[in-house]
Formats: structure tokens, C-alpha cells, sequence
């Protein structure tokens, strides 16, 4: 799946990022939602930055992720730190890289590194990132397991929505106990919808 990504033109990239968000947009959960949380995409993801705007111009807050850092004399490794929502401040930039707030995070992801954390509670609606996704609803992340973690949390009460492209949406991916089953599934051409009951 990551080779077949990383092959994908940003013609193709592009386009497909436009008709996610227009099938987001037609969502209800979404477009009732207050407070939208959405990750920042890297080159190879499908780009949340059209859903990001379309937000903002609806008047919705956005939360990005962002890994908390190590205290001092903490050794936790990093791929064992928990993720945080924070809040991205309005910007009128036509790409996430230009926005003043945004850098890159300890794992190249981009993220807002001095913003307040905004609670979980407050958030009504996860977009995820995956690597794959299935049709029932589970999904295959890459590997670092702060998703997870942060789904599982009790405050937490948020509608969950992985959002893709069209091809990696599989019949089946691999799945452990600990990992988390999302609601829908919004890809640039179909809206899948689960019971995680």
C-alpha cells in the first residue's frame, strides 16, 4: 500500500483531496460538528487541507494531533508517547506549510507545537489518517499505535472517521486487540458507515 502511495501523481493527489472534502462536507456529522479534528497530511497521505479550510470558512474550530513531549529525565520512547489535540488558529494560507504555527514534529508530521491543548470532550468529529481500511470498519495505521491510544480514551466521545483514498479501502486488514474501529470510512469516491458495537 505504501508503494502504491508514493506512486500516486499530485494531479491525482489533488483531485481526490477535493472530492474527500466535498463528501465529508455532505456528511452530517461533520457539518454539524462545532469542532473538527484533522491531521495534518504528508506527501503521500490524501490531503486534509480543503476539509481544514472548508471548516474554518463554516465557523468550526480545528484540533490537530500533536505528540507530547518527553519531560525532563522522562525516557519514554517516542513511539510510546501519548498524542494530544491542540487548537489551530484560523490562517489564510492556501497550504499547510505556509500557515505561521505549523512545523514539523518529532516524526516529520507536521503539527502546532505551542498551541493549547484543547480537551477531548470538546471534540465531535476525528478524521484518521490510515494506511488501509477495511469494510468493517477497521483500520491499519503505521504501527505507532497514538490513535489508539487516544480513541481509547474515556472523554473522549467523538465521531470517528477514517478518510482515504478510494484504493485503500480493502475487504480486510490485520487488527489486534488494542487497535480502534472507527464509525465511517470517507474516501474520494464512497461513504462507508459501521456499528463499532
Amino acid at each position: 500500500m505504501a508503494e502504491a502511495l508514493a506512486r500516486l501523481t499530485p494531479g491525482r493527489r489533488r483531485a481526490a483531496s477535493v472530492a474527500l472534502a466535498e463528501n465529508l462536507a455532505r456528511v452530517p456529522a461533520v457539518a454539524e460538528a462545532r469542532t473538527l479534528m484533522a491531521f495534518l497530511s504528508l506527501p503521500t497521505e490524501i490531503d486534509t487541507w480543503p476539509v481544514i479550510r472548508w471548516a474554518w470558512e463554516q465557523g468550526k474550530r480545528i484540533a490537530i494531533p500533536r505528540i507530547q513531549p518527553r519531560p525532563d529525565g522522562d525516557r519514554t520512547p517516542l513511539r510510546r508517547r501519548n498524542m494530544v489535540a491542540v487548537f489551530l488558529e484560523k490562517a489564510d494560507v492556501s497550504e499547510v506549510s505556509a500557515h505561521p504555527d505549523v512545523r514539523p514534529g518529532p516524526l516529520g508530521i507536521p503539527e502546532a507545537p505551542d498551541a493549547p491543548v484543547m480537551p477531548p470532550g470538546r471534540i465531535d468529529v476525528v478524521l484518521l489518517p490510515c494506511q488501509a481500511v477495511d469494510r468493517r470498519g477497521n483500520r491499519l495505521g503505521k504501527g505507532g499505535g497514538f490513535y489508539d491510544r487516544f480513541l481509547a480514551r474515556a472523554n473522549l466521545r467523538a465521531k470517528r472517521i477514517a478518510v482515504a483514498f478510494r484504493r485503500q479501502v480493502l475487504d480486510e486488514v490485520p487488527v489486534t486487540d488494542h487497535d480502534q474501529r472507527v464509525d465511517m470510512v470517507v474516501t474520494d469516491g464512497e461513504v462507508l458507515t459501521f456499528d463499532r458495537q
